[in-house]
């Protein structure tokens, strides 16, 4: 693995004399550095397609990016990471019927510490610090599901000196025959590592005016080099599995920056990462003539291929992961402005162990989705939220079989959600969806539905329709009612808003060019998690809410919306009291779905469940148990559809533990009666329907 933070060593320019004789006529003078960096621009998302910019340019606007970061007293911008997403496909590699990791989009895998094939349970186990050093692991069990039951098969340690827990993992296929099979498992990470900064001295003054009285050592510890935390690479290795107990290391692949989001279409894996570049050596706390220049002159004097993301496989030399002149900027770039984050599109293919092509912009990604042809990158500006002026620009990107091509930019009014904002975006017979928001002076907000589509012959995203709009005014939510929940499936989509009590909104969509409201239903409580079952259905995982909207419990619910003017709830169960949680509100990955017959759809996720004590002096809520709850829509060929609470495995409990020891990574496997429940470092195996305490 090569170092991700690079120590620029460079010299200072001599004066450069000509002429061969010391006469004053003759010395060329060095030209007065500029470090008036006041006429520079930050550069903000910006609507408008992109362009291929030179190696001057990119250069100039990377440069300019720093000076900006020095006037400024800044280090590095923040990324948002993005959220998954979810849908769910049944694997048939091993014969029978299992659940596999939910997907949003069909055909495109999205990755999970806990892989299944329908032979094997790959579980990376979270860190474990428990014996002083930090622990983990890559677990392959094997697993049984006539009997339901499973048989560990092999331990492989995991690196925890350079890299972070395993989030995220892809099953590699064997691509041929008509039923492919595992032949690898790719892991993804994050690494850390630390970057100095000196801190300016600052004159305090106390509340009288005056300033306060500093002596020498506090001005030393003010001035002293303070760490600052940076997210720096991204680690993926590929092991060999196909013998299972003895998984082998076979390929590595180390990119410089931040993981922001992957996809995998085929063998074929796209990661998505920022870069922010960087000169270690630059003075960040210059307040001087002299520290401003030599700031300059580094900053100068550094090549562009300096500031650009490098790879390396297999710990060998490292190679640039962009071309000077093959970033793509805003065709609205000037030569004032200045901008460091980097985002890059890498295309790898996992079968032949090959990166095809990385694909570099110079911007923001807030949210990411993807159809099996297209890439969608959203940014939103949050800078003028305050006067209804914020927007979102998505960039699309053709997914090919060479790789990774920049198609068309659009931009929409409003910004994404911080939560999931991936759910708000989808494409759809050649049109992209995008639920945005606009928050007014008050910080009411206002939802948006707008419809883009691709201009031909250019790379340009119109809007072909909005919602509301002039014939068709009614809005997205009651005042003051944020969006908490969003499901497209096919020409309809479904919009939970939330102040006190629940909308639920299905939308037409069947005519691209005028969406519509079809209907809606107002219940108690919110949901966050929406999941279409089929045509008719949809199910959806919140909380219940009392009078004044705060959460009494967490609520799975079955809505009927084959009357999309007249959604019904005809199911719901709420477990637990305040403080009831389940990772599966906000994150996807830990509901599993199985279509079980014609007749049933399966359902698990985990809920840890707490319990209103009264008290002698005052109330309090109590932690009681962890498990995997059981769930089934029954009646699917018939009018008599309910969903139906079957059972739960508890993993952990009041009484044996004084608080639970695991969470974040609770998963249900459910293969054909056979149910395999993830919780922390192990597999808990059960027939469906029975529940066992651990």
């Amino acid at each position: 693995m090569k170092p991700m933070i690079k120590l620029l060593m460079l010299s200072l320019p001599l004066v450069a004399c000509g002429g061969g004789n010391n006469s004053q006529s003759n010395i060329q003078k060095e030209q007065p550095t500029n470090t008036d960096y006041s006429k520079l621009n930050a550069s903000n998302i910006e609507p408008g397609t992109l362009r291929q910019a030179s190696a001057s340019e990119l250069a100039e606007l990377i440069k300019n990016g720093l000076r900006v970061s020095l006037r400024d007293n800044q280090s590095y911008g923040m990324m948002i990471r993005e959220t998954a997403v979810v849908n769910t496909t049944a694997n048939s590699k091993s014969g029978g019927n299992f659940s596999g990791t939910n997907v949003q989009v069909d055909g495109v895998d999205e990755a999970d510490s806990v892989k299944y094939d329908g032979k094997y349970i790959y579980l990376a186990t979270p860190v474990d610090y428990s014996s002083g050093d930090p622990v983990t692991n890559l677990k392959i069990i094997a697993t049984n599901h006539a009997s339901a039951s499973t048989t560990e098969v092999s331990i492989t340690p995991l690196d925890t000196e350079h890299w972070g827990n395993v989030s995220e993992m892809y099953l590699v296929d064997s691509a041929q025959g008509a039923t492919p099979y595992t032949t690898g498992l790719a892991t993804i990470r994050r690494s850390w590592d630390f970057i100095a900064f000196t801190d300016k001295v600052v004159n305090d003054v106390s509340t009288d005016g005056k300033p306060l009285v500093v002596d020498d050592a506090d001005k030393a510890r003010m001035a002293s080099i303070w760490p600052y935390q940076m997210d720096n690479g991204i680690d993926i290795t590929l092991y060999d599995v196909r013998t299972p107990t003895t998984p082998t290391k076979t390929w590595s692949l180390a990119i410089d920056g931040d993981l922001l989001g992957t996809r995998k279409i085929g063998n074929t894996l796209y990661v998505i990462s920022s870069f922010v570049p960087h000169i270690a050596t630059l003075d960040y706390a210059a307040d001087t003539a002299e520290a401003k220049i030599a700031n300059e002159k580094l900053i100068a004097q550094t090549s562009v291929e300096k500031l650009l993301p490098e790879y390396s496989i297999n710990n060998g030399t490292p190679q640039p992961l962009n071309s000077a002149n093959g970033c793509m900027i805003p065709a609205t770039t000037e030569k004032t402005d200045g901008s460091l984050t980097l985002i890059n599109i890498t295309a790898i293919n996992l079968a032949t162990q090959q990166l095809v092509e990385s694909v570099c912009v110079n911007g923001n990604a807030e949210g990411i989705y993807s159809s099996t042809n297209n890439l969608y990158l959203g940014g939103s500006d949050y800078s003028k939220w305050e006067n209804w002026q914020s927007f979102t620009v998505v960039h699309q990107f053709a997914l090919t079989n060479g790789g990774v091509d920049y198609s068309a930019t659009g931009s929409v009014e409003g910004v994404l959600s911080w939560s999931a904002p991936s759910f708000r975006m989808d494409e759809y017979n050649n049109h992209l969806r995008i639920l945005t928001t606009n928050y007014g002076e008050t910080g009411e907000p206002d939802h948006r539905l707008s419809v883009l589509k691709k201009v031909s012959g250019r790379s340009e995203l119109e809007v072909v329709a909005q919602l509301p709009n002039k014939n068709r005014p009614e809005t997205i939510g009651k005042p003051r009612e944020d969006i908490f929940g969003v499901r497209f499936n096919g020409d309809k989509a479904f919009v939970v808003t939330f102040e006190r009590k629940d909308p639920l909104y299905v939308l037409d969509l069947a005519n691209p060019v005028d969406p519509k409201i079809a209907g809606q239903l107002e219940i108690p409580g919110f949901s966050t998690y929406l999941h279409p079952i089929g045509d008719n259905y949809v199910f959806a995982l919140g909380n219940e809410t009392n009078d004044d909207g705060f959460a009494t419990g967490v609520k799975v619910s079955l809505y009927d919306i084959s009357n999309p003017a007249a959604p019904a709830e005809i199911s719901k169960h709420v477990f637990g009291s305040s403080y009831s949680w389940s990772d599966a509100l906000y994150d996807h990955r830990a509901l599993s779905f199985l279509s079980a017959s014609a007749d049933q759809t399966r359902i698990t996720l985990p809920i840890t469940q707490y319990e209103e004590v009264k008290g002698p002096e005052y109330a309090y809520s109590r932690w009681v148990d962890t498990g995997l709850y059981q769930f089934e829509i029954n009646g699917l060929t018939t009018n008599k559809v309910s969903l139906d609470y079957v059972g739960t495995l508890v993993s952990e409990s009041l009484g044996v533990n004084e608080y639970p020891l695991w969470s974040g990574n609770d998963r249900g496997i459910m293969h054909d009666d056979a149910l395999f429940y993830v919780h922390g470092p192990d597999v808990i195996a059960s027939p469906w329907k029975k529940a066992e305490s651990k």
